[in-house]
C-alpha cells in the first residue's frame, strides 16, 4: 500500500506538470550555450561548403542536409540553391539574463494558450527533449517570444507580387504600408508606458494598402493577445466605405488580398498557440536561407537610393535569389483543432539561433501537400545603418510557393526602422486619417 501511494502521488505530481509547466532543471551554462548555439563553431556536412552550388543533377547528394520539400523543388529542376558564409548574430547577454529568469518562473497551461510567471527573453531557454510531450508547443512559446521582431518595425517598400507560378508572370502587385511593434524581445526588457493595452497585448499590427486603387486604403488593424486562449482583436477597415468590420477567426486562414497567404501565416506563423497541436519532430542541420544582404542577388525593382530587394529566379520566379547556409534547426508539427481549417497540418522550420520560422511546409485538407513558405533572413550586417546596430537577423525576402494552383507570391521588403512608433499609428482614427 505505501509502494502505491507512492506511486500514486507520483503519478499525480507527473499529471500536474504536464498540464501547469514546470521550474526548469536547465543549468546557467545549458541556458547559455542554448542562446548561443555556434559559440564553438558552426555545423559541417559533407559537400557543404561557400561556392557550392546545389541542383537538380547532385541534389541527393545532399538529401540530408534539406527539408523534404525543398528538395522536391531542387529534384525537379524548379530551382538551385547556392551556399554562402556561415554567420552569427547572437542575442545579447540582457536577453539571456531575462530568459534565465524566465525559465525559473514561467507556467503554461499547455494546450490552452494561457502563460505566467514570463519575465521576457525566451519562456523555454532549453534543448527540446524528444520524451517531453510539451515540447513542441515550448519551441511555439519560443518563436511567439523571439527577437524575431526585435522592437517596432516599420518597412517600406513592402511589396507583394501575385505570380503566375510557370511563367512567372506577375499578375498583380499590392505595395503595402505596414507598422507593427511587438511586447516581446527588446519590449520585455524595456516596455513603453505609452502602447495602450501593452499589457493584454504581445503584439500590433497595421497593415494598410498603398495601390492599386481599388484596394487603395484597405487595412487590418491586428491586436493579438497575450492569453492565447482568448479571441485575438481583428478590424479589416474599407476605405472605399470609409467603414471597419471585425476580422472573424476563419478570416484569419482566408487567403490575404487574394495572395497565396493567410493571416495566419505572416512570419511563417502568426496564429493562435492554442488553436493546434504541436508535435516536435527533432533537431537537424539544414541548409536554410540565412545569409548577408550584400551577397544576394539583387534587383532593381522598387529600388530606392540605399537598397534594392532581392531577385527571384527558378521556376515562375518564385525563388528568392540568395545565398543558403547551414543551420542548427528545430522541426516541430502543427495540426489545428478546428475541423474547418483548411490545412491538415503544417511543419515549422525554426533557427535554433534566431527563431525564425523560415521555412514552412504546408498540407491541405486530404493531407497532400499544398503551399511551401520561405522566408529568406537577412544578418545586420547587411542592413540599413540605423537597423544594424540592433544586432538581429530580419526579414529581407519571403515567398509562397503555391505548388497546386502554380501560383506564387514574392515579399519584398526594406526595414527602415526599429524605433519606437507612435501608439495613434493603431487605430481606425489613424488609418481613417490617411485618406
Amino acid at each position: 500500500m505505501l509502494g502505491m501511494k507512492k506511486y500514486s502521488v507520483t503519478l499525480i505530481a507527473s499529471l500536474v506538470m504536464g498540464v501547469v509547466g514546470s521550474v526548469s532543471a536547465a543549468t546557467d551554462a545549458e541556458i547559455e550555450a542554448f542562446m548561443s548555439p555556434y559559440v564553438k563553431g558552426f555545423p559541417t556536412a559533407p559537400g557543404v561548403k561557400e561556392g557550392a552550388v546545389v541542383d537538380k543533377s547532385n541534389v541527393d547528394e545532399f538529401k540530408a542536409v534539406l527539408a523534404p520539400r525543398m528538395y522536391d523543388q531542387i529534384k525537379a529542376g524548379n530551382t538551385t540553391i547556392t551556399i554562402g558564409k556561415q554567420l552569427t548574430a547572437s542575442v545579447g547577454a540582457a536577453f539571456v539574463a531575462a530568459s534565465k529568469k524566465s525559465a525559473a518562473s514561467v507556467k503554461v497551461e499547455f494546450g490552452k494558450g494561457k502563460i505566467t510567471g514570463y519575465q521576457g527573453g525566451m519562456p523555454f531557454p532549453y534543448e527540446p527533449s524528444a520524451s517531453d510531450p510539451h515540447a513542441g508547443e515550448k519551441l511555439a512559446w519560443n518563436n511567439r517570444y523571439s527577437l524575431e521582431i526585435p522592437d517596432d518595425i516599420t518597412i517600406g517598400p513592402f511589396v507583394w507580387e501575385y505570380r503566375d507560378g510557370n511563367t512567372g508572370k506577375i499578375n498583380r502587385t499590392v505595395d503595402f504600408d505596414p507598422s507593427y511593434v511587438s511586447n516581446t524581445g527588446f519590449r520585455t526588457m524595456n516596455k513603453p508606458e505609452n502602447l495602450p493595452g501593452s499589457d493584454e497585448f504581445f503584439n500590433v499590427l497595421m497593415l494598410a494598402v498603398k495601390s492599386p486603387q481599388d484596394l487603395k486604403d484597405t487595412a487590418i488593424l491586428f491586436k493579438r493577445r497575450v492569453d492565447s486562449s482568448r479571441d485575438d482583436e481583428g478590424q479589416l477597415y474599407l476605405g472605399f466605405q470609409r467603414r471597419a468590420r471585425r476580422l472573424s477567426t476563419a478570416a484569419t486562414t482566408d487567403p490575404f488580398l487574394g495572395s497565396n497567404v493567410m493571416i495566419e501565416e505572416f512570419r511563417g506563423f502568426n496564429g493562435k498557440v492554442s488553436d493546434f497541436n504541436w508535435k516536435f519532430i527533432g533537431t537537424k542541420n539544414l541548409l536554410m536561407p540565412y545569409y548577408s544582404h550584400k551577397d544576394a542577388k539583387l534587383r532593381d525593382d522598387y529600388k530606392t537610393a540605399d537598397w534594392r530587394a532581392p531577385a527571384f529566379g527558378g521556376k515562375g520566379q518564385c525563388f528568392a535569389q540568395v545565398p543558403w547556409s547551414l543551420r542548427k534547426t528545430y522541426i516541430v508539427e502543427m495540426t489545428p483543432k478546428r475541423p474547418d481549417h483548411p490545412i491538415s497540418k503544417r511543419t515549422l522550420y525554426l533557427d535554433a539561433e534566431s527563431f525564425h520560422a523560415d521555412m514552412s511546409e504546408v498540407y491541405d485538407r486530404k493531407n497532400e501537400f499544398w503551399k511551401l513558405w520561405i522566408v529568406g533572413v537577412g544578418h545586420p550586417s547587411g542592413q540599413l545603418p540605423a537597423v544594424a546596430k540592433k544586432g538581429v537577423w530580419l526579414w529581407d525576402g519571403s515567398s509562397m510557393i503555391d505548388v497546386q494552383s502554380q501560383q506564387c507570391t514574392t515579399l519584398n521588403f526594406r526595414v527602415t526602422s526599429l524605433d519606437p512608433i507612435p501608439p495613434s499609428v493603431y487605430t481606425i482614427e489613424y488609418i481613417r486619417s490617411r485618406q
